[in-house]
């Protein structure tokens, strides 16, 4: 149904999101913002993916992995293989010496060696010069450059990105990025090739930089789509690509490398395709707003609007800066995203280090140990995502305390299970308290995480911008407090510290969002609206909502 006719610019001046929403006809079935949260869930599923698969990649890119060798038994053999040469190969004589690789020793197995006793040669084939097909040897330095470089243009893009996608909106930039990302994931494995390493970082500082679009495009598209009485279960539905992406990619990345046929480059290819698919997805059935989404009906239109979420028009806004550094409610939710990313940070890089130093167990090589707590958080983050808007709907708890309590249980909770695992004399019970502590982080997601979409559903994903780059920059502190406290990786007491002090912080900076956190849309959310009136009108449904006029102090001319 076509939605030519319809008008609607702003929330209502009225909205206050402490107070339970109205009760409204919800629409039965699965309706557009289901099909908007899935395209979006996709897409940052495969987003997650390509900035982690690097690290997987980066073992098979690097591994000193034996030659290309071919063991020639007979004349016959060597014949037919300089015959047949293409591509250029190159081959290397190494006639009448000790065959001491692996597949060297199988020559004198009767079983496996038809021509038992009768090798007496054997080949390196060098790979064509176009061939990807091929590992380098970079030292540790230039592999930590290139994983690093990712990190470089996604952190410096993010504020940027953020004021992008408030005056372009959230679907172009999620639509570049994805495009992006793809077209250079499929060519990264021949960019060494011709380039070297600095080839790769480039790519990779790309693709950061794009990729700063993601949580700000999607924070712009939920503050359009998502009703406050949905709007923890579709914004959790949505983020959870997060971990989704993360097992994903750690398990199937590490099966097409160990193929001899398909190798390293195949990851690239395989998540360069899944991009350029997910591109097609949002840029055929994605919508930015409720109101240039063709196919959506006038029952869920109604039930969106009345829930009264954002600005579903195309209007720009300029964005009030002043107001935003200067209310405690934003900066109380950025100090707690800042102690959540240094946690989630030394969760993810480190706690794999002590597992095998400290505990002696090879985590990275164990897929059910590397899994089990991201499992655990998709699941747990799911739940808490019902839960939340359970609470809210029933008028159980207001928006408010709903994001203090779930910011709490998400950060005293998996701070404590992390100072848990640091004291775990046994491998199974580090495990548990590894997926405990993942599982109470999830937790977060229904607190500070969609509260930007609360205090300004207009300047949400300026709001996420602004947060997460600040959170990122905190987050680099991790690598260096553990490099300076920890001398020994195998003392048991030196890590214990360092996880004793990230839960500190983790506990301090969500005492501060307790005690500034509000739930409620903030007045410089209307920052430049006007008074008029639109009517709404498709079909018999007839809405009118006013457009308040705002100056730059925040109050309207009757206000002022």
């Amino acid at each position: 149904m076509g939605l030519e006719d319809v008008e609607y610019v702003s929330v209502s001046r009225k909205e206050h999101n402490d107070d339970a929403p109205p009760k409204l006809n919800v629409p039965k079935g699965f309706g557009a913002r289901h099909t908007q949260a899935l395209i979006l869930f996709l897409c940052l599923t495969v987003g997650i993916a390509m900035r982690a698969q690097l690290s997987v990649s980066m073992v098979a890119m690097t591994s000193p992995t034996q030659p290309n060798i071919v063991y020639l038994c007979n004349v016959t053999d060597i014949d037919n293989v300089r015959r047949n040469r293409r591509n250029n190969d190159t081959f290397t004589d190494y006639s009448n010496e000790q065959n001491d690789t692996e597949a060297g020793n199988r020559i004198n197995d009767k079983k496996s060696n038809p021509y038992w006793g009768k090798c007496t040669e054997k080949y390196e084939i060098e790979p064509s010069k176009w061939s990807p097909y091929r590992t380098y040897k970079w030292s540790i330095q230039t592999r930590e450059m290139i994983l690093f470089s990712f990190f470089v243009g996604y952190t410096t893009m993010m504020l940027p990105m953020g004021v992008i996608t408030q005056k372009y909106g959230g679907k172009r930039p999620i639509l570049v990025a994805l495009a992006v990302n793809g077209v250079l994931s499929i060519l990264t494995p021949w960019f060494p090739l011709f380039t070297g390493w600095i080839g790769v970082c480039i790519c990779r500082l790309v693709q950061g930089f794009t990729q700063a679009a993601f949580y700000p495009g999607i924070h712009t598209i939920l503050g359009k789509w998502a009703p406050l009485s949905e709007r923890g279960r579709l914004a959790t539905y949505i983020y959870s690509g997060s971990q989704f992406g993360t097992v994903f990619i750690f398990q199937i990345s590490g099966v097409l490398a160990a193929i001899p046929w398909l190798g390293w480059p195949s990851i690239f290819w395989m998540c360069g395709s899944l991009s350029l698919c997910c591109f097609g997805l949002l840029a055929w059935f994605g919508a930015a707003s409720p109101h240039d989404c063709a196919t959506i009906s006038s029952e869920e239109l109604a039930y969106i609007i009345g829930d009264r979420v954002a600005d579903v028009s195309s209007k720009r806004r300029r964005t009030p800066w002043k107001q935003i550094l200067t209310s405690t409610a934003v900066w109380g939710m950025i100090l707690t995203q800042a102690g959540s990313a240094m946690a989630y940070l030394l969760m993810l890089n480190e706690t794999p280090t002590y597992m095998s130093n400290v505990l002696k167990v090879n985590i990275k090589k164990n897929g059910l140990y590397s899994s089990l707590p991201y499992i655990a958080m998709y699941v747990m983050l799911l739940f808490f995502g019902w839960l939340s808007d359970i609470l809210v709907v029933k008028k159980i708890l207001s928006v408010r305390n709903v994001r203090r309590v779930a910011n709490s249980i998400g950060t005293i909770g998996s701070g404590t299970f992390l100072i848990a695992f640091g004291f775990a004399n046994s491998t199974a019970l580090a495990v548990v308290m590894l997926i405990l502590c993942l599982g109470f982080h999830s937790a977060t997601h229904v607190g500070f995480h969609i509260n930007h979409i609360d205090l300004a559903p207009n300047y949400a994903g300026t709001l996420m911008a602004l947060s997460n780059m600040i959170a990122n920059l905190t987050s680099l502190l991790v690598p260096i407090m553990v490099s300076n406290i920890i001398n020994d990786m195998t003392n048991n007491r030196q890590w214990q510290t360092v996880f004793i002090i990230v839960s500190v912080i983790k506990f301090v900076t969500n005492l501060f969002y307790v005690l500034f956190a509000r739930g409620e849309v903030q007045d410089w959310n209307f920052y430049g609206d006007e008074t008029e009136q639109y009517p709404l009108k498709q079909g018999n449904l007839t809405v009118i909502e006013e457009k308040n006029t705002r100056t730059s102090n925040g109050k309207t001319p009757r206000e002022a």
